[in-house]
Parts: structure tokens; sequence; C-alpha cells
């Protein structure tokens, strides 16, 4: 398991060309972070994704 920072999460969504554009800069607004299995390049794309919606949405929702 890899604790990976939202600025993580977003440049790797950025790199595989993958989101939205408000949901890339929600992340990178956002100082939350998150686990992941593994690295962050082998994590699967759709993993990645639930993940950086996880952390896009407001704590408390």
């Amino acid at each position: 398991m890899m604790d990976v920072h939202s600025k993580a999460v977003a440049e790797e969504l950025r790199r595989r060309r993958l989101g939205r554009p408000e949901l890339i800069a929600s992340l990178e607004r956002s100082t939350r972070s998150t686990w992941l299995p593994g690295e962050l390049d082998k994590v699967p794309s759709s993993l990645l994704v639930l993940a950086a919606v996880s952390l896009a949405r407001p704590p408390d929702a």
C-alpha cells in the first residue's frame, strides 16, 4: 500500500489522459491523500479514477 497525495493523483491522471479537467483542477487544489495498492503508475485506471473522485469530494460529503 502507498499513501498518495491528491496532486500526485492529478499528475497521473493527466499523464494517462484520464479524467475531466474539472476533476484534475479539484485534485490540484486539495490537500488530501489516500492509500492505493502499489506504485501509482501500476494502479489500474479504474481504481485511480475512483480514488480521484473520492479525493475531490468535500471531506464532509
